[in-house]
């Protein structure tokens, strides 16, 4: 390997994991807020939010690294051509296609074979974890914390909690209004409570106070006192769809599920299954399709003076336009399963037409040469 070609990958690989490091921040904090009510209304420990957020990092990473490499290769060439690094290589008799190919592509496998890990193997498991955390903590009750002094608090639609007073778990002066019966809606009244959370129960015991029942269907009330009443707070849980996507489905799950049956007799479900499984194969092969793009503005700047601007600009279309295919040929894929050939030959097809393009102004330049 040569110098220059160790010192091109120091480059890309210093901007690339800058580049990384920045647009997953980014994008790792908006999700953080986003999900945030899992911290307020969901009453999660600061930890168990911390691990929830840290799953997010694959699927983040799995969008930002193909953007990272085609920006950090961007950067590299700009890098060179300001430093006059292009024009001594041009100089010296070396071709556009031998500038940055070999340390493009070295850097390119490191990076293809770093997402379909995250691809194939780590966004699955991170997924289908976020999905049991989830189903977890809608599932498991209300939360004391929740409850605050002299508020009117709604955990869920059919329950509404006031309390006077609170030191911890215990409570003084309560009011309940219980709608989970909607043809007899509950009024609880207690002079004192308190919390108790044994892990599979949650319980809110009521001490000294009385329920008021509305029967709407008889138009009276009735009223029951008690020196003590256990109100079990479990089932006003909120109800999470515990349905699994695709994309949460571990590789190996998916082909479990697909195996022995016929493409023609998938439904739904399985069709999706069908273009997640080919999805996470076919789109790490678009990073060698970005990787390698920024490569043609080298056939638009001969010169010193030229502006980098509409090169960049055409560029960077193209590159924005490929994300688009990926994502609409994904969509398409469910549709039809049967153009799983198309998507994997259509990445294939566009790598191979930029290194035409690399390729081809030296391949006439040799065509006139052998001519004269």
């Amino acid at each position: 390997m040569s110098r220059f070609t160790t010192y091109a990958i120091k480059e890309m690989t210093s901007s690339f994991l800058l580049i990384l490091l920045l647009l997953t921040g980014i994008l790792w904090m908006g999700q953080g807020l986003r999900h945030i009510d899992l911290l307020t209304s969901d009453n999660v420990s600061l930890t168990a939010y911390v691990s929830y957020v840290i799953l997010l990092l694959p699927k983040i990473m799995l969008l930002t690294t193909p953007i990272s490499m085609f920006l950090s290769v961007l950067l590299t060439l700009n890098r060179l051509r300001n430093d006059s690094e292009v024009l001594i290589l041009w100089a010296s008799g070396k071709p556009d296609y031998d500038i940055l190919m070999k340390p493009i592509l070295s850097l390119s496998i490191i990076i293809y074979l770093f997402i379909i890990i995250l691809s194939v193997y780590l966004t699955p498991i991170s997924l289908n974890e976020i999905r049991h955390k989830i189903i977890d903590i809608r599932s498991s009750g209300i939360q004391s914390s929740i409850l605050k002094e002299k508020k009117f608090i709604s955990p869920v639609n059919s329950l509404t909690i006031f309390l006077q007073e609170r030191n911890g778990d215990k409570i003084k002066s309560l009011l309940i209004h219980d709608l989970k019966n909607k043809n007899k809606p509950q009024t609880y009244i207690a002079q004192n409570g308190e919390f108790i959370d044994d892990g599979s129960l949650k319980i809110l015991r009521l001490y000294d106070g009385n329920i008021q029942i509305f029967d709407k269907n008889e138009k009276k009330i009735s009223e029951i006192e008690f020196e003590t009443y256990d109100l079990n707070l479990t089932p006003y849980a909120k109800q999470e769809n515990k349905h699994i996507y695709s994309d949460e489905l571990l590789t190996n799950e998916i082909i479990e599920n697909l195996k022995d049956k016929k493409r023609s007799g998938f439904n739904q479900y399985e069709k999706k299954q069908f273009a997640e499984m080919h999805s996470r194969f076919i789109n790490p092969l678009y990073i060698f399709c970005l990787s390698f793009l920024p490569l043609i503005m080298l056939k638009f700047l001969r010169k010193p003076s030229d502006s980098w601007l509409i090169p960049i600009s055409i560029i960077s279309s193209i590159a924005f336009a490929i994300q688009i295919i990926q994502i609409t040929l994904t969509n398409v894929l469910i549709a039809n399963n049967n153009l799983v050939f198309l998507n994997y030959f259509l990445p294939i097809m566009l790598f191979l037409i930029i290194l035409c393009l690399m390729f081809l102004d030296n391949f006439k330049i040799k065509i006139l040469n052998n001519a004269q």
